[in-house]
């Protein structure tokens, strides 16, 4: 809520900021470009930065205006806010300002629009997935999206300009890159949920094998005669050749282990899982 407000406070502030004229435009453009002189003066230094700083702010209505078709698509998005896109497309406004050339006849709209694109769409770009790619990549995967459909590993490989090893490893990336984040928010009846917390959590095998490495230390400590039978017993002799080596029928290796399991169990609490475990 406090982004939204903050949000729209800046926008109810940019829609009271004055809007320079065409000739307003070129005339700061100038006084940029003079700047850019090796020997230009303190004062066109400073008549430069104020230049800058008008020029900038006169044309942050163009950004709203470009940013605001990329609205729905961001909606689906947990990584961006609809004031990610205004920062990216002012940092593209900013860009356009310190590049833009009166001498060259253009019109700083049009100019500055281009900018504000690409900005902002590398800034979708950068934040679609959990894993970011270069700009090459996104352009490579943009440009495989749209190839002929029915095309040979090789024939795409040749229509993206890359050699088949190369393509493999686009493909592995553009895979890697499809990732979801567990933060991601998702509807699940009435109520917003996080994605993470919908899924069961694995059981942590590492902890249950270290209680039961635990537990058989503490029985070898208490009970090693009770321990040796059992040992032998999960390293694969049977019944029969323990009884044999002890000197002892089978029955009574059974009496035996019984009672050494009862007395496991009283000896610690654990000893449920870990005769479970040995059985």
């Amino acid at each position: 809520m406090a982004v939204q407000d903050s949000t729209r406070a800046w926008l109810d502030g940019v829609g009271r900021l004055p809007q320079g004229s065409s000739q307003l435009v070129i005339s700061r453009g100038q006084q940029i470009r003079a700047a850019d002189d090796p020997d230009a003066t303190p004062s066109q230094r400073r008549a430069a930065a104020r230049a800058r700083s008008r020029m900038i702010k006169e044309n942050l209505r163009l950004v709203v205006c470009i940013a605001k078709p990329y609205h729905a698509r961001i909606q689906r998005s947990a990584a961006l806010e609809f004031s990610d896109l205004l920062q990216a497309g002012s940092i593209g406004l900013i860009r356009a300002v310190e590049k833009f050339d009166p001498a060259l006849g253009y019109s700083f709209s049009t100019y500055a629009s281009w900018w504000i694109r690409q900005s902002i769409r590398r800034e979708i770009e950068a934040s679609g997935s959990c894993i970011r790619l270069s700009a090459r990549q996104q352009q490579l995967r943009l440009k495989a999206h749209f190839a002929p459909p029915g095309l040979s590993h090789g024939e795409l490989a040749e229509y993206l300009g890359v050699d088949p090893q190369q393509l493999n490893e686009l493909q592995q990336a553009w895979k890697a890159s499809q990732l979801d984040s567990l933060d991601r928010p998702i509807e699940v009846g009435s109520e917003t949920t996080k994605l993470g917390d919908c899924l069961a959590s694995p059981a942590d095998v590492s902890l249950d094998q270290q209680d039961l490495h635990d537990a058989v230390a503490r029985f070898r400590r208490r009970a090693p005669a009770e321990i040796a039978v059992f040992d032998r017993l999960v390293q694969g002799e049977s019944q029969s050749e323990v009884a044999r080596s002890m000197g002892i029928s089978r029955q009574a290796l059974n009496r035996r282990l019984e009672r050494s399991t009862k007395r496991l169990r009283l000896l610690d609490p654990a000893a449920r899982e870990l005769l479970a475990e040995w059985a």
